[in-house]
C-alpha cells in the first residue's frame, strides 16, 4: 500500500510513468465517475477509455527524434488561451481521481485531439512546468515533466498538490464495519461527503488490500470548492466479528490553488 505523504515526491515520481497506447484516462474523455451516494458500489465507473491493466507502469525513456525537449521551442501553434493558474513551475503535481489499475493519459498536446504519449498511475507525481490552457470546450490542460527535459500535457481536472497528512479517525462520527474493505472505505467517504450534492464522486485510486488488517486509498472529488479539488482518504481496517471495522482514517487534502508550509490549501 502506497502512502500518500508529499515528502520525496518527486523521486518516487520517476519512477511511475509509462509510454503506451491510448488506454488511460483524460478529464474531458475517460474518466473516473462514481458517487458517494451509495457506499455499496466499487467507487468507479468504466471510463470511456479502456484502462491499463493492474500490472505496474514500466519507465520507458522517450526514442523518438520527434519529441519535443522544450516546450518553448515545441514547433506548430498549439490550441487555446494561456491562463495564470497553479500547478508553477517545479509545483510537484499529483495524480487525483484515477482509479486503481487505470492511468492518466499524458499526450503531445492540450486536447484530447492530440495523441496519447503514455500514463500516469493513479498515484504518480511529476513536476509541473507552468503553462496550463484553457481550449474552448472549457477543458485545462497542464504540462508536466515526465522524462528528464521531456514535457507532456494532462488534463488538469485531474492533477492537484498534496497537502499535509492528518489523523481524522476521532472526528468520525463512527467507524463503520462492511463486508470488504472497500466498501468499509467507501462508508468512511460517504460520511465525508453527507453535507455535499451528489455530483461528488468517490474513486478508489489504490488497493483494496484485504485480511486481517486491510487497506484503500480513496480519492473523493469535485467538492465544488475553488482551494480545495478534494480529499485522499487512507482508511485501514480490521477484521472483526461484524466484518471489516474502521481503524483509522488519515486525510490528505488534494489543493487547487497551491499549499502553504504548513500543508494546508491555500
Amino acid at each position: 500500500m502506497r502512502r500518500t505523504l508529499p515528502a520525496a515526491v518527486l523521486a518516487a515520481g520517476l519512477l511511475l510513468t509509462a509510454c503506451g497506447t491510448e488506454t488511460g484516462q483524460d478529464g474531458p474523455g475517460g474518466e473516473p465517475s462514481s458517487t458517494a451516494a451509495s457506499p455499496t458500489e466499487t467507487g468507479t465507473e468504466p471510463s470511456t477509455e479502456d484502462p491499463t491493466g493492474p500490472e505496474e507502469p514500466t519507465t520507458a525513456e522517450p526514442t523518438g527524434p520527434e519529441e519535443p525537449t522544450d516546450p518553448a521551442t515545441a514547433p506548430g501553434d498549439l490550441p487555446g488561451e494561456v491562463v495564470d493558474v497553479p500547478p508553477y513551475s517545479d509545483d510537484i503535481a499529483a495524480v487525483i481521481g484515477v482509479e486503481a489499475g487505470s492511468g492518466l493519459n499524458y499526450r503531445r498536446g492540450p486536447g484530447t485531439d492530440f495523441e496519447v504519449a503514455g500514463t500516469l498511475e493513479p498515484l504518480g507525481y511529476r513536476p509541473a512546468i507552468g503553462e496550463t490552457r484553457r481550449r474552448e470546450d472549457g477543458s485545462h490542460w497542464t504540462q508536466v515533466m515526465v522524462h528528464d527535459g521531456w514535457y507532456y500535457w494532462v488534463s488538469l481536472k485531474h492533477i492537484a498538490q498534496l497537502g499535509g497528512t492528518t489523523d481524522i479517525t476521532a472526528d468520525l462520527t463512527e467507524l463503520p464495519s462492511a463486508a470488504t474493505v472497500e466498501e468499509a472505505g467507501l462508508l468512511v467517504a460517504r460520511q465525508r461527503t453527507a453535507d455535499h450534492p451528489p455530483s461528488v464522486e468517490t474513486v478508489v485510486v489504490d488497493g483494496p488490500v484485504e485480511g486481517d488488517a486491510g487497506e484503500v486509498v480513496i480519492d473523493v472529488v469535485g467538492l465544488g470548492d475553488d482551494a480545495l479539488a478534494g480529499e485522499r482518504l487512507h482508511v485501514v481496517t480490521e477484521r472483526t466479528g461484524r466484518g471489516h471495522t474502521v481503524r483509522s482514517v488519515e486525510l490528505t487534502p488534494l489543493c487547487a490553488r497551491g499549499v502553504t508550509e504548513d500543508g494546508l490549501c491555500e
